[in-house]
Order: C-alpha cells, then structure tokens, then sequence
C-alpha cells in the first residue's frame, strides 16, 4: 500500500483537482490522509464528501493543542499512515494517472533503496513543462546551497526510513522539505537513487502568492533552519559544508528582501547575525552586509524626501 499524505488550509476551491487526480491512479491499492490545518472555508467539507464517496481518503483535523503549520500535519499523516512507502502531495499538485503504478515498478527493481525521486512537471503559460533532476553526486550539497533539485512530491519513500528521520520540524513556516531532505540525504548516504529517464509523474500548479507574507515566512523559517542544520552537520562530523549555507542567505536577497517592510532593518541584522553566530559567513562579510543594509536604507529614506520636496515644489 502507498500512504499519499496531505496537508491542507483554506484549498476549498482548488483541492478537488488532487483529489480527483488520486482517484485516477492505475494504481488501486493506496490510502490518502488528508490532515487540516484548521481551514476557516469549505474545505473539510469538501474532504468529507470524498471519504464517504471513496473510504481509501481519510480526513484528520490538527488538534488545536499542537504547532500550527503543514509540517505539523504531514508528521500527523505519517503517523496515521498503514502503507508500506509514502509520498506527500499538496493540495497545489496532483500525481499522472500513472504515478502510483510506476514508482512501485520501480521500487521493484531497487528494493534495498531507503526512498527513490522522480521529476515533476510545472504548470507554466498555458502549459507543463518537465523540470529535470540534473543527474550528479552533489544532491546534499545542492539543497544546501538553496540550489533545490526537486520538491516535496518527487521522492517516494519507505515507510520504517521515513519515521527513523522522525519526520518534519515542526514549526517551520517553510523550509520544512529542503530540511528533511537534507536530513535524508546525510542519513541514506547513496542509498537512494534519482529516476530521471522517465516521464514527469506529478504536476505543480503555481498559486498567487502575497511576497510580503512570504518573505516574513522565509525571515522566520531562517531563524529555526540554520541553527538546525549547521547542528546537524555538525552531528554528521560535515560541518566543513556550513559556509555552503549562504546560498539560503543569497535567496533571501534576491527574493525577499523587500526595501518597504516596516522590519527591514531588524530583520536583516538578525539574520547577519545568526548567519555568522554560526559560522556560516565571516565576521568580515557579516560587516559589509550590515553596512549594504545600512546603504539601502539611506537611500530609500533620501529618495522619499526628495520625492516629497519634489512634490511640494510643484504645489
């Protein structure tokens, strides 16, 4: 049996699509443990529908007691789970008809393997396109690089070696599948294997996103991740790839460093710090980073007074 677990909150208008997408499988023998996140909308109406038109979909709802968030509830599934391997799907993807039956095709042919990884396809213009796995013995370092060669969907895995990783973080409001994947990669050393020669089997569907709230959910998983993961090389005797980390840092950046946060300046200062605490960047590029910081804000700040005696003189 393969246990498809998914987290969920407020998918009310797009769920049905993964949903459907499970119930076309060529594949029968398989479980979906849906686990809500507290969704305000239609939502665990919808999943409730399904579970009594098709009994393999199980519905959970997090207890309010526990960490909000899709880590918390994909550890729910995981615990929940009778299958013999696991993928997780978001409410955002769905698996090709076709998915199931392959991987465990698959599966046959690698049997010792702890878990194997397929590429997906992105839903862009109108169209799919594959995104390829690049094929190279630097997977662990690529993800700590932010450099992610696949996404949450991509790898099935066993069962017994998923629950040994104890599953996800909790409490990350992202990042939490590049931490588990690093996790995976240090423990199952090369025994895994990146299916690449095949078809994509799973499709994102890219949703509008608020950067602004994403940025301040990137800010915050930061504070959690580095310090998590410089330990956990650290426990793997591989701290030598710490400086790898800046990668994290770069993206941050280039993506979501937003000059109009009301935090900008306490946020970066924070993140400089942690970065360097531990030793990631040097002391000497934590100051010039402090000192861009610094710049950009200076500059903001002159560009809006002289906007606003612009402005005035006009009057």
């Amino acid at each position: 049996m393969v246990s498809i677990i998914m987290p969920i909150y407020n998918r009310a208008s797009i769920v049905q699509r993964s949903l459907d997408s499970l119930i076309l499988q060529t594949y029968g023998d398989w479980e979906c443990i849906v686990v809500d996140d507290g969704s305000t909308d239609d939502t665990i109406n919808i999943l409730n529908n399904n579970a009594c038109l098709d009994n393999r979909f199980r519905v959970y709802e997090r207890d309010v007691t526990k960490i909000k968030g899709a880590p918390t509830c994909r550890n729910i599934g995981l615990e929940k789970a009778k299958g013999d391997f696991i993928i997780f799907l978001d409410s955002d993807d769905i698996l090709q008809s076709h998915c199931l039956e392959s991987r465990l095709a698959n599966f046959k042919k690698e049997k010792n393997k702890d878990f194997l990884i397929f590429p997906m396809g992105v839903f862009i213009n109108s169209s799919i396109q594959k995104k390829d796995i690049t094929t190279t013995k630097t997977y662990l370092e690529d993800f700590l690089s932010y450099k992610l060669p696949w996404s949450i969907m991509c790898p099935i895995w066993k069962v017994d070696f998923l629950r040994s990783l104890c599953g996800f973080k909790e409490g990350y409001p992202r990042l939490n599948d590049p931490e588990l994947m690093i996790r995976a990669l240090i423990k199952s050393g090369d025994n895994y294997k990146v299916i690449n020669n095949v078809e994509f089997d799973s499709i994102y569907y890219p949703s509008i996103t608020d950067w602004t709230q994403i940025s301040n959910k990137y800010y915050r998983s930061l504070l959690l991740f580095i310090p998590d993961i410089t330990q956990t090389l650290l426990d793997a005797k591989k701290e030598y790839l710490k400086p790898l980390l800046k990668g994290y840092l770069k993206i941050w950046y280039r993506d979501f460093f937003l000059p109009g946060k009301q935090n900008l300046i306490k946020e970066n200062l924070e993140l400089i710090s942690v970065f360097k605490a531990r030793k990631v960047i040097s002391s000497w590029l934590a100051i010039q980073l402090k000192m861009r910081v610094y710049l950009i804000i200076a500059f903001r700040f002159f560009t809006r007074k002289l906007g606003n005696y612009q402005t005035a003189s006009l009057e």
